[in-house]
């Protein structure tokens, strides 16, 4: 069961990134094998450790980008909900790669600051500081989206 649950997330962060459906089964196939083979080196929760192999993975530099995930799109539902998913996603795009990244590991994924943090490399505290960055930048841009609509 743990590896079901951190295949899907780690499906959710690697689509996040902007990789196509064969390049997102391409690095889980890879991140799979390569836990195969350091299994004995794990330290920790399974999934935080899968999940960053995959998002080391999946960050090399061989893979092409896309401008917005595929699983980031609005459900039909009332219409002024389906607008503001909308300006969300739009607001997202516009954040540089790091910050739309950790947004996507710690809302999407569901993963703690401290997970995070182990995924990507950086400090918890870098962590806490990257997600407060993102959160405002995402924020003056749905504020800026509002003064626009609004003129």
């Amino acid at each position: 069961m743990a590896l079901v649950d951190a295949s899907e997330a780690a499906l959710r962060v690697v689509r996040s990134l902007g990789l196509s459906p064969s390049d997102v089964a391409d690095v889980l196939q890879e991140a799979s094998i390569r836990a195969w083979r350091h299994r004995d080196q794990r330290r920790g929760e399974f999934k935080p450790w899968f999940i960053a192999i995959a998002y080391r993975e999946a960050r090399r530099p061989r893979r092409r980008w896309m401008t917005l995930p595929a699983f980031w799109t609005a459900a039909a539902g009332e219409p002024e909900r389906d607008e503001r998913l909308g300006d969300v996603l739009t607001g997202i795009r516009t954040l540089p790669r790091r910050q739309q990244v950790v947004l996507s590991l710690r809302c999407e994924a569901g993963l703690s600051t401290k997970e995070v943090a182990h995924i990507m490399s950086i400090s918890e505290p870098a962590a806490k500081q990257l997600l407060s960055r993102a959160r405002e930048s995402l924020r003056r841009a749905l504020e800026a989206h509002a003064v626009e609509v609004a003129q």
